[in-house]
């Protein structure tokens, strides 16, 4: 759960059912079973939710934003919202395997140099790398995506800073 921010909305059981077009009773088994469900907060002695805490639990989900359009100019969404480098490598790896198809196959597809795609899937790792203005359009277009840019109804995710030490 978020530190409680000034300002920060917060949604009744009621509006949670709504904002996902669920009943209350399964918001209440989400409560119940789902251990990364928002903990609510009791106003009242009544449950409220952070809509930022929804908004980040939506995300990991994986699932469809429901704040987002479900088609943009006629084409399906492939991913969730994307929101850093790491999200965006595991929706190209998730696509990749969608479409059944190894890391060589994609390095054939795109014109990439043989064992490529596997540097980019380990971004981050000694024999990851980055991703350049060169690569990034034929990664794309080997695995049939584009990049969408879209107006987030949310405040931007904090970095995580780690200690280097």
């Amino acid at each position: 759960m978020s530190i409680r921010q000034k300002n920060e909305k917060y949604l009744s059981i009621g509006d949670v059912g709504v904002r996902y077009g669920v009943s209350r009773r399964t918001v209440h088994n989400w409560i119940k079973k789902d251990r990364d469900f928002p903990k609510a907060i009791l106003i009242s002695s009544r449950k409220y939710f952070s809509a930022y805490d929804l908004e980040k639990w939506e995300a990991s989900r994986g699932g469809r934003d429901p704040d987002v359009e479900g088609r943009f100019v006629g084409l399906k969404p492939v991913s969730g919202v994307i929101t850093d480098y790491q999200a965006f490598v595991d929706a190209m790896i998730k696509r990749r395997e969608g479409l059944s198809i190894s890391s060589i196959e994609l390095d054939a597809l795109s014109g990439m140099q043989e064992g490529y795609a596997s540097k980019l899937e380990n971004f981050g790792r000694p024999q990851g790398r980055g991703l350049g203005p060169e690569i990034f359009p034929l990664w794309l277009g080997a695995l049939r995506v584009g990049i969408v840019l879209v107006d987030l109804p949310r405040r931007p995710r904090k970095p995580k800073i780690t200690d280097p030490a």
